[in-house]
């Protein structure tokens, strides 16, 4: 351990990705970007969270084990810098495990439920009533990751906010329960595009609903992409006159795969 790592006080901030496939755009805007910016002012954790990614991938955890890598490396690739961040695999964090398992006394199965992002996620899964448990439980496993490392600071896109204002209620249960403050509460570092959608123009970019464009797309990829954007609301028919213009949307997202590109090779 270095002597700054011993005396460093800045801001702890913990951010992170499951990593069940490659990373888009909607990435970059609403975290990449922040954490390249955020690493130079602030000490910076990034959680490649594998074990929480199981929870709907179990049937095939070949493409969770594969994915690791791969997002670091997207990491990388963006900028992120491993003598400024650490950048930690859930998995070999067991401890986290451990007080996942506390945190779940903390909270309701009801209150689990009412979360909008765990709603909104298991809509967009189609799971029904067939939800995984260790799915439904993320934002206790969430809060977990923050406050195991004791993190007041976390990058996340505006669908996220609802898991860091669950994450604050069960610290709050557990200092009350103790008597005293003995975990801080964080505050979601929402971007000024915190949400961008998807090319379908239907939800948020995902990989998991096959409407995102990721970092290291080919030119035939953006294309196709581009080619199904959906661009004005107005143009309902063919003889509609068409109104698109470029927008912050388009540049950002072509800055972004050059950048990825050049770094990449």
């Amino acid at each position: 351990m270095t002597e700054q790592t011993k005396t460093d006080s800045r801001p702890v901030i913990l951010t992170g990705d499951r990593p069940t496939g490659p990373l888009h755009l909607g990435h970059y805007v609403g975290s990449l970007k922040s954490r390249v910016a955020l690493q130079e002012t602030h000490k910076q954790y990034v959680l490649l969270a594998d074990t929480q990614a199981m929870t709907d991938n179990a049937h095939d955890p070949d493409k969770v084990r594969r994915n690791v890598l791969e997002v670091a490396l997207d990491y990388l690739a963006v900028g992120i810098d491993p003598a400024k961040t650490t950048i930690t695999v859930q998995s070999y964090l067991p401890a986290l495990a451990e007080l996942t398992l506390m945190y779940l006394n903390f909270v309701t199965v009801s209150r689990l439920e009412r979360n909008p992002t765990i709603k909104e996620e298991i809509q967009a899964r189609g799971f029904g009533r067939d939800i995984p448990a260790g799915f439904l439980c993320y934002p206790a496993s969430q809060a977990a990751d923050i406050t195991g490392f004791k993190a007041v600071l976390v990058p996340v896109g505006e669908d996220q906010a609802p898991l860091i204002e669950q994450t604050n209620e069960i610290v709050r249960r557990i200092n009350h329960q103790v008597g005293r403050e003995v975990l801080p509460e964080a505050a979601a570092l929402i971007p000024k595009h915190g949400r961008l959608p998807g090319v379908d123009g239907k939800a948020k970019m995902s990989k998991s609903m096959g409407n995102a464009i990721p970092l290291g797309a080919s030119p035939d990829q953006i294309r196709e992409a581009v080619h199904r954007m959906y661009t004005d609301p107005n143009h309902l028919k063919v003889s509609d006159r068409a109104r698109w213009k470029a927008t912050s949307y388009s540049r950002t997202s072509t800055r972004s795969i050059r950048t990825w590109r050049k770094c990449r090779r």
